[in-house]
């Protein structure tokens, strides 16, 4: 099948949705599809190019949501001749705005939590725009069934299929674990929680700071990669209740943090609204269990008692009370659990694989291109 991807975010540039949509593609095409992608030009990177036998066009984008959508629709129509998809899949919510092409099949990914705050805020413009928006796919996805729902009637096939990680690149090291906390002055006996999140609100970082003034061991270190608006208050809550034993590391490319997950005994995931957390993936992959937040896609990926905890959102007294019942448990335990349920479900061959399955519902056999 040769499949187009539209997506604003794609590496180097990080982020879930970068992540998603690199590791979707690449998947997809070692299992023998065409995949060309359409991304925004950053400086310095050239028009065009193949990376992982994946053909990469870039297109200088306004961030005007009005220019930025007419932009990608001059551009893919430019593609079309050259490109020659059976189906278009968009990642992200303005590209569909002005998207007009209806002689290809469109799938579309609801990937992120602004979706859910315009269905919160409702009226009556923003709805009928939504509306406008949501009818055009023939295919909606979503990685939490919370992105899944939609408040009215539309005629695409609704089908949540979750966020994938590449077992392969995410195992435990050892030597790494050693090293890095050695870098970080971090003894080998000491127990650590790895946050690897953007510092901003949806994801409730603020809430694991406030939670460690209820933590019955006090001895857990902390390890936070990302950066974002609410690190001081963030670090601010940290020292004011643990001193010196939360570490901000900031911004880290993806390839740097993989390291970092062996150097870790858990990972928390504290947000108040989240897909599949890319980021718990990675964890679990590397052999961690997790504690975090009864929302999105969490629960997913976090089985009470198995391999990890769940919480309840904006709840620093829960959250203390569920870290402290995953130190009371076998770690190993539960950390290779974690490494089985993404062996399982999770690896990018099968979401691939799920993903072109639903290619094929509104991708008709006369429709493919013919080489």
């Amino acid at each position: 099948m040769n499949i187009l991807m539209i997506s604003a975010d794609y590496p180097p540039v990080p982020g879930g949705i970068s992540a998603h949509v690199y590791e979707l593609s690449k998947a997809l095409s070692a299992a023998g599809n065409k995949v060309s992608v359409i991304t925004r030009k950053r400086q310095n990177e050239p028009v065009g190019s193949t990376a992982n036998d994946i053909d990469i066009y870039t297109v200088p984008l306004s961030l005007s949501t009005l220019i930025y959508g007419l932009q990608i629709r001059k551009f893919v129509r430019k593609m079309l001749p050259r490109i020659q998809p059976d189906i278009i899949h968009i990642h992200g919510m303005l590209p569909l705005e002005w998207y007009n092409i209806t002689h290809i099949p469109l799938a579309y990914t609801n990937h992120t939590s602004g979706y859910l705050k315009r269905i919160k805020k409702g009226g009556i413009r923003r709805m009928t725009m939504l509306k406008r928006q949501l009818r055009k796919p023939d295919l909606f996805l979503a990685p939490s069934r919370e992105l899944l729902i939609v408040p009215f009637e539309i005629t695409g096939r609704k089908l949540f299929i979750p966020n994938g990680v590449d077992g392969s690149k995410f195992l435990f090291n050892e030597e790494k674990r050693l090293q890095i906390r050695h870098q970080l002055g971090i003894d080998e006996e000491e127990t650590v929680a790895i946050i690897t999140r953007r510092l901003v609100d949806k994801n409730g970082v603020i809430y694991l700071a406030r939670a460690t003034e209820f933590l019955r061991n006090k001895a857990i270190r902390f390890i936070i990669i990302g950066d974002g608006p609410e690190r001081g208050s963030v670090e601010a809550e940290f020292e004011k209740h643990c001193g010196k034993r939360a570490l901000f590391l900031g911004n880290k490319s993806h390839n740097e943090i993989i390291d970092y997950y062996s150097a870790a005994d858990f990972s928390v995931l504290p947000s108040l609204l989240e897909a599949t957390s890319i980021s718990g993936l990675e964890a679990m992959a590397t052999g961690l269990p997790l504690v975090g937040t009864e929302v999105g896609g969490i629960p997913e990926l976090i089985k009470n008692g198995i391999n990890g905890y769940l919480c309840n959102p904006m709840d620093p007294h829960d959250l203390a009370e569920k870290i402290d019942m995953l130190l009371s448990e076998d770690f190993q335990t539960y950390g290779k659990n974690s490494r089985k349920m993404v062996e399982k479900h999770f690896d990018w061959s099968r979401i691939a694989q799920t993903t072109y399955d639903a290619y094929n519902t509104v991708v008709k056999d006369d429709d493919l291109v013919k080489t």
